[in-house]
């Protein structure tokens, strides 16, 4: 599940945004304004109100395709919708996830004054040459991109938290299931030594969609991986995992796949106020992100425990 990009710029700026998707699109799953965001009978504040939600990061394409006048001086502007939509997607996506890919020295609001943004050229034509045309420096572009891509692997690779549905139900799973499980089996090992094991794995499997209940296809899943249901006692409760024992290696193998994410889906179809049957590509696209953001917070805080760390793998559904 790759990380989604969206890329918008004027349509004079259409070429560098083409270029910019063509860098990132190896890596992530990028979209340009043109690539049919826009549907028929929506208008396009309400289209990008709602695609912002579906992204990850937002890239704006600041060119050069106006002039402004300010205070006496007249300065190379980009487009107002352009603007507009960065600020939306800022505001949607956090200061950490909206970037702006500027031409020189175009001319930006003075609440943008300060930050150091991606920027491009052109080159100046030479005086011999018969075409005046200026023309794009591709360096100047590619060490930009190649900035731009860097910070963004790197906030995916750290796990930047979100404010979503998700990051909230993987903090409950994690404290309230997968913690004090961990916890349990380090202080008591009775469970272990009764099935002839030295050692335990955790094994939390992640659904792939969240296209049917996921309380049933875990039983499925368990059924078809032969693991036999159990229960480990704690202070305060037993917490039910199903177990199936490595002979081989005198380990005992528990799993689970966390029926919260059930959750998930309910809380998407009542943001889309759904009134249909089936699954739109809106809604399926915010599944993934919401189980992409899970996954991300949720192995977050297993490597920020120690004893967790030690025991606890996620891996997605095959």
């Amino acid at each position: 599940m790759k990380a989604r990009i969206f890329i918008g710029s004027s349509t004079e700026g259409l070429n560098i945004a083409q270029k910019v998707k063509n860098f990132f699109s190896p890596d992530f799953e990028c979209s340009l304004w043109t690539d049919d965001i826009f549907k028929y009978n929506e208008n396009y504040l309400e289209t990008l109100l709602k695609e912002a939600n579906l992204f990850d990061y937002g890239i704006l394409v600041f060119t050069k395709d106006d002039f402004t006048k300010s205070r006496e001086k007249q300065f190379d502007s980009p487009r107002d919708n352009v603007v507009f939509e960065f600020g939306l997607f800022l505001g949607r996506l956090g200061r950490d996830n909206a970037f702006i890919l500027q031409e020189g020295n175009v001319k930006l609001p003075s609440d943008l004054f300060g930050i150091t943004h991606a920027t491009f050229n052109y080159k100046k034509p030479k005086k011999w040459c018969f075409k005046k045309e200026s023309s794009l420096d591709e360096n100047s572009l590619n060490c930009s991109l190649s900035k731009l891509k860097k910070q963004i692997e790197e906030k995916v690779h750290l796990g930047v938290l979100g404010m979503l549905p998700s990051t909230v139900l993987a903090i409950g799973y994690f404290d309230n299931f997968v913690k004090p499980i961990c916890e349990s089996l380090s202080a008591n090992s009775e469970i272990l030594n009764k099935n002839n094991c030295s050692s335990y794995t955790f094994k939390i499997v992640l659904p792939k969609d969240l296209d049917s209940d996921i309380k049933k296809k875990a039983n499925v899943f368990y059924k078809e991986k032969k693991f036999n249901p159990i229960a480990i006692e704690s202070t305060s409760r037993s917490y039910p995992l199903y177990v199936a024992i490595d002979t081989v290696y005198n380990q005992a193998i528990l799993s689970d796949m966390p029926t919260t994410l059930n959750g998930l889906d309910k809380a998407i179809e009542m943001y889309l106020r759904k009134g249909h049957i089936g699954k739109s590509n809106e809604q399926k696209l915010l599944e993934d992100r919401e189980l992409r953001n899970f996954e991300k917070v949720l192995r977050s805080l297993i490597d920020e425990d120690a004893d967790c760390r030690q025991h606890v793998d996620v891996e997605t559904e095959r």
